[in-house]
Parts: structure tokens; C-alpha cells; sequence
């Protein structure tokens, strides 16, 4: 190649190189600034599946059954000229209804339930079958009822047991409650409004939620749950009931909640075999610690002692009230929730180490296990409403009183600070039920003097006359509220 050619070659090669090196710099400077500004910008969009739940619904549908709960009850014939009896009870005073002659109704409501074993056993809420006269069951593509025995109720925890007599019936398996996520996915199936073996699914949106103050630790959903839901299962992605749906809230919409399904089998044995559940109790009332109660006792958890019920496990194991009890057989306790729990998971006689912090000091007490029974009982009991004197202050009143026992504070969840006697037996024909006077409130203060018990309230009573007006002073969950009766 002549020397020239070679120059002009190299030459060549030199504009080349600075082009692609002037084009280089040049791509570079358009796109840095945009590879900077997509720094914090969202990674590439994926496409994600959403679950299908058809294959959960073909297994379980089988399992899922209708309950039909047929109750009666007494009720004021119709008036003999037709209308309202509020017409006559205008003229002829508010006993009209409770004189006229009585017929006997019938009331139908319907809920749902789970077989959990071939031979006929199935889970349901014992709301769905409470006080029901007859229960029936419909299966799934079977036009027949079937009677349905109640084997046993459990109203702490809201799960009641029954039993049909049929064989080789498709069961559901049951998973682990204690195993579930939040933000998990599950799927409801029942009857809501009648509407049966219905399927919504949701998530879990909590755990641990407790609607009142007794044994609850429910599992809360936004699967789609309504009236004849209860009683159903909640099921994961595996095909495994996990929960009992239970209630709903009736202040928001997509709060929906299920009794955990590991609860259910610890007192599934006990129902079938018994009819019931006995828990074990200490014998205290407990509180949860709070942000100053945790300063002040030194300790980050636990449960605070109330109240020590006399003659029961933790007053003869010498428990008092301002310990903390931190552990329960080695179990650190979270707070007064998780002490309930987890003792209301062992059997009356029983026998558990607690270890309390008292007064800065570690002690571990030995307690045998009362009956729960025992100290909250399953109501709060009724009065003798055929005393003289339960008598006179209901003719006076409106409602009869008891007194108030450490057992009626325990399951209302009244404190110590709080002296008196509890109403009972309010007649719904009374000026104290028009004024919004309940069974469950506490007589504090008659025309201002201070109610220490049962007996210092008779004392009052008995200065009062016909037409004489009353004051009272009542207290009702956490508030007190002031009542003036006119004495019949």
C-alpha cells in the first residue's frame, strides 16, 4: 500500500474513532440524567396471579352443612279486633299484654357448620344453637333433614357440637390456627342470608382480636362473613379449616371474625365426652400492666394481681394482690390475656408453678387449679325473688338486687373501687326499664348516701314510700349515671 494511502487510512480511522468517541459521550450525557432520575422509581412491573379458589370449594363444599335452629316461644294473642295492642293497653293499662291469653311461635334461624368426622360429628357456633328446641341439618345435594343431637356447648369460647345419625360422611381436616399469617389468604364458606355454600375469600387481617372478656382470641378477616355464615369454616390455601366463623362488626364493613380452629380442638374431646369444659382458674382477678404500672413494678411484662378469690389455688398457694405473675410452668406471660389463656388450658386439679415478681423479689408458688366454674360461674346467678324483701324492692322499683360477690365482679369486670348491689330481673313494663335502667348495673348511691352492700341497701329501702321520688346512682361499664324512680 503506497504511503499515502496509508495516511489517508489512518487518518480516516482517526475520525472514525473520534466520532464514535464524541457519540459515546454524547449517548452518554442523554442518558445519564434519565438513568438518575429512575434511581428511586419502582423496579419493573411483574404480573402476579391472583389464587384460584375453585379447587378449596370442590373440597370442603361436601364438608359444609345447613343448621336449622327451631325454637318456641310464648306471645300475646292478636288483639280480638285486630291493630296493635298498644291500643288497648292505651285504655286499659301497660299488664294488657301480660293478661291477654298466651299462644305458643315458632322462630327458625339458620346457620352453618363443619363435619369433622365420618360418622356424624359436626362444629358449629353455639349461638347458632342456643336455647333451640329442635336442630336440623341439610347436607350438600341431600333434600332430607336430619335431626341433629346437641352434644355439647362450650359458650366461652362460642362452639357448640353436633351429631347426626348417618355414616361415611366426606369430613374437613383441620389445620394449625397457631400457624397463620397476617395478610394470609382464606376463604369463607357457609349460608349467609340463606344463600347456600356460598364462597368469599379475603385475607387475615389480625390475630389475637377479643370482642368481650371472656375466652376470646379470635382471628380477624375480610372475607365477605353475614348473617348465616356463623358456624362455617375459614379455610386456607392448603383446603384446611383454620377458624370458625363467629360474628361480624356491625360498626364497619369487611370485619369479619373467626374462633381459631386449635381452640376448637382442645376442647373437642371434653364436649364429646361430657357435654362441656372444665378450665382450670387461679383464683384472682388480673389486669394488664400499663406503661406506668411497668416503671413503677420494674418489669416489661406480666399480668397484675387484683383480687385473690378466698379458699381457691392462689390463696392457698399464697399468690396477693400487687404480684406480677411473669411465668406460668417455665412460660413467660405476655400480659393478662395470655395468663388466661394459657391457664384456662389445663384441668381443674391441676397443678402449675407461677412465678411473680413481689415487691422486687422472684418467688415460684406451686398452685393446684380451682374450676373455673367455680369462681365465675356461668351466669352471674339470680336472687331469691321470693324473699320479703326481693319482693318489696321489685314492686317498688321495678327490678330486683343481689349482692355483689367477688365472682359478679370478676365476669362483669368490676374493680374493687366499686361498692354497691347489681341489678337484676328489671321489669320491662317499669318507669326504671323506660329510663334505661339494665340488668348488670350497680346501685352506688341512693339520694346520695353511699351503698356499701346488700344489706345497707335494704336498710335504705325500707324508708321508701309510695309516690316518694328516688334517686340512684348507677354505675355501667367504666361510667356512672344518675336516675330519679318515682316509688310504686
Amino acid at each position: 500500500m503506497r504511503l499515502k494511502e496509508k495516511v489517508k487510512l489512518f487518518a480516516s480511522g482517526i475520525i472514525v474513532a473520534a466520532l464514535l468517541i464524541g457519540t459515546g459521550f454524547g449517548v452518554r450525557m442523554m442518558v445519564e440524567p434519565e438513568h438518575n432520575a429512575t434511581i428511586f422509581a419502582a423496579p419493573t412491573t411483574r404480573i402476579v396471579s391472583l389464587p384460584d379458589f375453585s379447587g378449596i370449594a370442590d373440597m370442603l363444599n361436601p364438608a359444609v352443612v345447613t343448621i336449622e335452629s327451631i325454637s318456641t316461644f310464648k306471645h300475646p294473642k292478636i288483639a280480638p279486633f285486630g291493630g296493635n295492642n298498644d291500643f288497648f293497653e292505651y285504655f286499659f293499662g301497660p299488664n294488657f299484654k301480660r293478661q291477654m291469653p298466651q299462644q305458643e311461635r315458632k322462630q327458625v334461624s339458620w346457620g352453618s357448620g363443619v363435619i369433622v368426622s365420618a360418622d356424624g360429628y359436626i362444629i358449629t357456633n353455639n349461638h347458632v344453637v342456643k336455647n333451640a328446641d329442635k336442630v336440623k341439618v341439610t347436607l350438600e345435594n341431600d333434600d332430607k333433614k336430619y335431626d341433629a343431637k346437641v352434644v355439647g356447648t362450650d359458650p366461652e369460647i362460642d362452639i357448640a357440637l353436633l351429631k347426626i345419625d348417618k355414616r361415611n360422611l366426606p369430613i374437613a381436616h383441620l389445620g394449625d390456627s397457631d400457624a397463620l399469617k397476617v395478610g394470609e389468604w382464606v376463604t369463607a364458606i357457609g349460608n349467609p342470608l340463606g344463600y347456600s355454600h356460598s364462597v368469599t375469600a379475603g385475607i387475615v387481617s389480625g390475630k389475637g382480636r377479643r370482642l368481650g372478656t371472656g375466652m376470646e382470641s379470635f382471628i380477624q378477616t375480610d372475607a365477605a362473613i353475614n348473617f348465616g355464615n356463623s358456624g362455617g369454616p375459614l379455610v386456607n390455601m392448603s383446603g384446611e379449616v383454620v377458624g370458625i366463623n363467629t360474628a361480624i362488626s356491625a360498626q364497619g364493613q369487611n370485619i369479619g371474625f373467626a374462633v381459631p380452629i386449635n381452640m376448637v380442638k382442645d376442647v373437642f374431646q371434653q364436649l364429646k365426652e361430657n357435654g362441656k369444659v372444665e378450665r382450670g382458674a387461679l383464683g384472682v382477678t388480673v389486669s394488664r400492666l400499663s406503661e406506668t404500672d411497668k416503671r413503677y413494678f420494674k418489669t416489661d411484662h406480666g399480668a397484675l394481681v387484683q383480687t385473690i378469690q378466698k379458699g381457691m389455688g392462689a390463696d392457698k398457694a399464697g399468690l396477693k394482690p400487687y404480684d406480677i405473675i411473669t411465668e406460668l410452668d417455665g412460660k413467660s406471660v405476655k400480659d393478662n390475656n395470655e395468663l388466661i389463656q394459657l391457664v384456662a388450658s389445663h384441668r381443674p386439679g391441676d397443678k402449675i408453678k407461677v412465678t411473680v415478681s413481689r415487691e422486687g423479689k422472684i418467688k415460684t408458688l406451686t398452685v393446684t387449679l380451682s374450676s373455673r366454674d367455680d369462681f365465675i360461674g356461668n351466669t352471674p346467678g339470680k336472687p331469691d325473688t321470693k324473699s320479703p324483701e326481693n319482693k318489696s324492692i321489685s314492686s317498688k322499683l321495678g327490678f330486683n338486687v343481689m349482692s355483689l360477690t367477688d365472682r359478679i365482679r370478676y365476669q362483669l369486670r368490676i374493680g374493687t373501687d366499686i361498692n354497691g348491689v347489681l341489678v337484676v330481673d328489671v321489669n320491662q313494663m317499669s318507669e326504671a326499664y323506660d329510663k334505661l335502667v339494665r340488668e348488670g348495673s350497680v346501685i352506688v348511691e341512693v339520694n346520695r348516701n353511699p351503698v356499701i352492700d346488700y344489706d345497707n341497701f335494704l336498710k335504705l329501702a325500707q324508708n321508701f314510700k309510695k309516690g316518694d321520688v328516688v334517686m340512684l346512682k348507677l354505675y355501667n361499664r367504666g361510667t356512672f349515671r344518675i336516675v330519679t324512680l318515682n316509688v310504686q
